[in-house]
């Protein structure tokens, strides 16, 4: 007697991708939580340096605080002509100053971060991929950075965020099967 093949055809790639991302991730190891609370840290910092900036305007001893701090985390444009575009565009549209592009910037950066802890604490996979994205997208940069302008500061961030993408990417086994 012949055998039938019944099985079930296998679901397109989006609807796998979808599911992937609605899933619960594992339960919480050391790292992880380390990685949460990083995220969130961030983000309350950089919420309260873009109400400083807006608050301090241009004039007074925050706003060369804010550009030494800008330096060292590395959010000055620098001489990228896309950024530089972006801001005169920017500055064009909104009649905003410079401060308050660097305090939207800080915002909306504490929010993806601020995304990234929440997500991660609620164990949610979507927020794993959320970190390992945004923050493999900014490691050419830092090492870029680290290699122009050394400092223990740059040198420990472009490590920790490696140590975050790689072991989320292979612990987690993030893209293997999707």
């Amino acid at each position: 007697m012949a055998q039938v093949d019944v099985r079930q055809p296998r679901p397109h790639y989006l609807r796998r991708l979808w599911t992937e991302l609605g899933r619960m991730g594992g339960e919480h190891d050391a790292f992880i939580k380390v990685i949460i609370v990083e995220r969130v840290v961030k983000s309350i910092v950089l919420i309260a340096l873009a109400f400083g900036l807006m608050d301090a305007g241009e004039d007074g001893r925050l706003t060369v605080w804010a550009a030494y701090a800008q330096d060292q985390l590395n959010l000055n444009v620098g001489h990228n002509l896309i950024l530089q575009i972006l801001f005169k565009l920017l500055l064009y549209i909104g009649k905003l100053s410079q401060v308050d592009v660097l305090a939207i910037g800080a915002i909306v950066y504490a929010v993806l971060e601020g995304t990234e802890g929440v997500g991660l604490a609620m164990r949610r996979r979507w927020a794993e991929y959320l970190t390992v994205i945004a923050t493999g997208i900014l490691i050419p940069y830092e090492a870029f950075e680290v290699v122009r302008h050394p400092s223990p500061f740059k040198a420990g961030a472009l490590l920790l965020n490696v140590a975050v993408v790689g072991y989320l990417a292979y612990r987690k086994r993030l893209f293997v099967g999707v």
